[in-house]
């Protein structure tokens, strides 16, 4: 009997095995070889479900970007207290546990790359786009839908400043900063 194979699965090992390199490596250093020895198989393999480098590097963006997403969305069906669900949705946008910060090196890697990379830009804007309408919905449900835009990009900008420097400096008191500052911002809308 043949081998039934997730190949969806599969691909998805890949790409987050990939995830592990670009944070350690950046973009330049992520190489199919180390690709392939962070899942532990051949590069024919990856050859087998990417066309190359490039498709995976744009895919393993595009895959953090979605995971994350589908993780707030998730957080914003299950929470009932409007501010308790802002405030877990931005607490999951920030590199608060391992999981997390590799996500944050890995978006660093992508928004230094996306300066010079229209695709990787591309890619940029329509998550940024995502972020912000979700996060103006959650302020409109806290606060009325007065200034939601307005205070949305005035968190994503916080958020995003919280989150390199909790990525960049590890450290129990940056993660306790970003967690207090957050609690501070929603406090005040």
């Amino acid at each position: 009997m043949p081998k039934q194979v997730d190949h969806e699965a599969r691909r998805r090992e890949l790409v987050e095995a990939s995830w592990d390199v670009i944070a350690r490596e950046g973009i330049e250093g992520t190489t199919l070889r180390k690709v392939a020895a962070a899942a532990d198989c051949t590069t024919g393999r990856i050859a087998h479900y990417f066309s190359g480098r490039d498709e995976l590097i744009r895919l393993a963006l595009r895959a953090a970007n979605s995971a994350a997403g589908k993780r707030m969305v998730e957080i914003a069906k299950m929470e009932s207290n409007a501010h308790e669900r802002l405030r877990r949705v931005i607490y999951e946008g920030l590199p608060l546990d391992a999981a997390r910060l590799r996500e944050w090196k890995v978006w660093i890697v992508f928004w230094a790359a996306a300066a010079s990379n229209d695709d990787l830009a591309r890619e940029n804007v329509r998550r940024y786009r995502e972020w912000q309408r979700l996060l103006s919905k959650l302020i409109s449900d806290v606060s009325g839908p007065d200034d939601a835009d307005v205070h949305a990009l005035t968190l994503v900008s916080l958020v995003d400043g919280l989150g390199i420097r909790a990525a960049l400096v590890p450290s129990k008191n940056n993660r306790s900063l970003a967690r207090a500052t957050v609690d501070n911002w929603i406090a005040g809308l």
